[in-house]
């Protein structure tokens, strides 16, 4: 691969948009074979001071700190300090028994089984812009009665595993995470920009301001709420970035250690998760990749690495807004697309199908395990599937029973009833596959809405939600937050915009509870006052 100046104008070009004095953007940084060959800054570190952002300009990247933190726990377990297959109550005994050992490793390739505390919080009440500490989280982490499914089982991205990672960095290493990575890793690799902030209130040097837009015009500050660190919560530049990723190759930090980091974990039945020590383990076009992307306020960030050649994208944005993984892969296409193949379903020709070969796949279909709910309806003779949290997603159609599905891009397989029902096959760009059941619909009357109406606690997040009838629509409240209408799906089943509430009856047949299912959250219970 020859490197021109071409490249870097075709960068400049895909982020121009942001390359304003009145719009914040994002940083970008791009790595071949030790050597940086792109870094710039578009747009601004704040508005308020007309700072520019540059390679120096140190982001929140919310979830690539997961990485420095489970190679944080490896390191530990190099010098002989801990096992990865160790118990973590060896560690952490106020973590209560759940039936099964849970271990480490379990907590670093999100195969633990708990659920993710983030999707606590907000269930538990807590808002947007309420403060999210270490002691709430943990409390969280120790108040499980129950798991998702058993250790090893499955995987389920959990950012609770990480914080109590970062725990156990703590109580074997005798120093914080934050000082541990600091001696261990950004001080080695000279990433002075970089650390885990443990205290929120810290004044960062370089600190890009998150924004998110307003409605009407403008933008909105929107910075990070949470010093709860391990799954999130390194601040860190492009520059120091483009030295992480060089190290991925020389391996002047960890070493050895980063073989095992990019190497897929197994669960118990030998499949692969996909995820490393804080890395997704995926291809691109043909080509491995081990990656991670980062969600938190304002912030938005996209790692991405391709070992075979030697080269990496890094996209750190303080615009809520934008899309740094489909914008490194932007990048990775303008230096690379004479090196990669296909580019899979998203090049797959679109078919024109009947209304009724369209009607065909219509319906609601239900996730056996997770009880996670996909629609799918035909509006204005297209297909969309609505997602609660966001605008719908159209549904292309490649073939008769299959269709593309752009932003993230994937595909879902509509497979024909056998043995069973219709079912939903939904399958990542890495391959994971879920498949879901087709269910019926249900339409209760105002009289069968009667029936779930009460109070119903949760003692695992302390919390309580009422439900009530209001113009013949079911709803949900809780402390602080905004009523949520109920959808009604099959019997007993009624969907949120990010969850499912299935209820449960007792030998009289009487609603006695309800257990609430998202993706990272299962069999949460409220039992009914």
């Amino acid at each position: 691969m020859t490197i021109s100046s071409e490249h870097s104008q075709a960068v400049d070009d895909v982020f121009s948009v942001w390359d304003r004095e009145d719009s914040p953007g994002c940083a970008v940084g791009v790595y071949h074979g030790g050597q940086v060959v792109h870094a710039r800054g578009y747009g601004m570190a704040s508005l308020e001071l007309g700072v520019p952002l540059g390679p120096s300009s140190v982001f929140h990247v919310a979830s690539i700190s997961k990485q420095f933190c489970a190679i944080s726990v490896a390191l530990l377990a190099e010098e002989g300090r801990l096992s990865l297959d160790d118990d973590i109550r060896a560690h952490v005994p106020e973590m209560p028994d759940l039936g099964y050992p849970i271990t480490v490793r379990n907590l670093m390739h999100h195969t633990s089984g708990l659920r993710d505390q983030y999707g606590l919080f907000r269930l538990a009440g807590w808002r947007d812009g309420d403060a999210q500490t270490n002691d709430d989280v943990l409390d969280f982490a120790y108040r499980h009665q129950r798991l998702n499914f058993k250790p090893g089982s499955q995987y389920a991205y959990c950012n609770t595993s990480y914080t109590l990672l970062a725990l156990i960095v703590a109580r074997v290493s005798g120093t914080s995470l934050r000082e541990y990575a600091h001696q261990q890793i950004f001080e080695p690799l000279g990433m002075h920009n970089s650390r885990f902030l443990d205290d929120r209130s810290d004044i960062v040097r370089n600190r890009a301001n998150a924004y998110q837009p307003r409605e009407a015009d403008g933008f909105l500050t929107m910075n990070s709420n949470v010093d709860a660190v391990g799954a999130i919560c390194l601040y860190t530049s492009v520059e120091d970035q483009l030295k992480w990723l060089k190290n991925l190759r020389e391996r002047t930090v960890a070493g050895q250690v980063l073989d095992a980091a990019m190497t897929s974990g197994l669960l118990n039945s030998g499949e692969p998760t996909h995820y490393g020590y804080g890395m997704a383990v995926e291809s691109y076009r043909g080509l491995r990749t081990v990656d991670h992307g980062g969600v938190d306020s304002g912030y938005r960030s996209q790692l991405t690495y391709f070992p075979e050649v030697d080269f990496g994208v890094v996209v750190l944005a303080n615009l809520s807004i934008m899309k740094p993984e489909k914008l490194a892969l932007q990048v990775v296409d303008i230096y690379l697309d004479d090196r990669l193949g296909a580019r899979g379903i998203v090049e797959e020709p679109v078919v024109s199908l009947s209304e009724t070969q369209l009607q065909a796949a219509t319906g609601i279909y239900i996730h056996p395990l997770t009880s996670q709910v996909r629609s799918i309806e035909l509006r204005d003779g297209k297909l969309v599937m609505p997602t609660g949290f966001g605008p719908d997603l159209d549904l292309t159609p490649v073939a008769v029973d299959r269709f593309r599905v752009d932003d993230p891009a994937h595909e879902l397989r509509v497979l024909p009833a056998t043995d069973g029902p219709q079912q939903l096959e939904e399958i990542a760009i890495n391959g994971r596959t879920d498949v879901f059941d087709r269910v019926e619909a249900v339409s209760p009357t105002v009289e069968d809405l009667a029936g779930y109406v009460g109070t119903y606690y949760c003692p695992e997040i302390d919390a309580t939600h009422r439900v009530y009838v209001e113009d013949g629509r079911l709803w949900v409240k809780q402390r602080k937050t905004v009523a949520q209408g109920l959808k009604p799906a099959c019997t007993d089943t009624f969907v949120l915009p990010v969850a499912a509430l299935v209820f449960g009856r007792d030998g009289h047949g009487q609603v006695a509870h309800f257990e609430l299912f998202n993706d990272r959250i299962r069999y949460l219970r409220f039992a009914r006052l």
